[in-house]
């Protein structure tokens, strides 16, 4: 019963032989491909080559040609008159960008502003600080349920402040004005 058996050791030996055979087959045909396609580009690299060599001299004629055609060559009178066109669009252009800007300025002017005293200003700062210490007075009173001793306290310390502004005030523009 032993001997009946195929051995399949021996194609497992052999498959890597046939892979590599299978594998060289396919990059010889490659390389054959490959070098076809070479000759044939050697083929057509001759053939531009020529064409090249026969069209250069021809052109290189045509380009001094048109180098000798593009100079261009302007009398004194022609210069003169260039030079007086293109001082007139400068000063156009000056004049131009001058209007517009003496325009704008006259937009930025001082009429368009509202100026207020210093002493308005400081006011208007001295009544933004006496409201806010006023509501934080009254949100420190809420803390606890409203008590008449607490709303004495909170108008007692609300007037202090709004004196203690207003003689910091007055002491602020006095100084500034020296």
């Amino acid at each position: 019963m032993g001997k009946d058996r195929f051995d399949f050791s021996e194609i497992d030996a052999a498959l890597p032989a046939a892979e590599r055979m299978q594998e060289k087959d396919r990059l010889t045909d490659a390389l054959e491909n490959n070098y076809k396609a070479v000759g044939i580009l050697g083929d057509r690299m001759e053939k531009l080559e020529s064409r090249l060599s026969e069209v250069l001299p021809g052109l290189d004629e045509t380009i001094s040609s048109l180098r000798g055609a593009s100079k261009i060559t302007i009398g004194e009178e022609a210069r003169r008159t260039l030079e007086q066109e293109g001082e007139a669009v400068c000063r156009k252009m000056a004049e131009s960008i001058n209007r517009e800007s003496a325009r704008l300025l006259e937009r930025l002017s001082m009429r368009d502003r509202m100026v207020i005293s210093a002493t308005a200003f400081w006011c208007m700062i001295e009544v933004i600080v006496s409201l806010l210490a006023a509501f934080a007075c009254i949100c420190m009173a809420n803390a606890e349920f409203i008590h008449s001793l607490m709303l004495w306290k909170v108008l007692g310390y609300s007037a202090g402040f709004l004196v203690l502004c207003i003689v910091l005030t007055v002491f602020t523009y006095h100084k500034l004005k020296r």
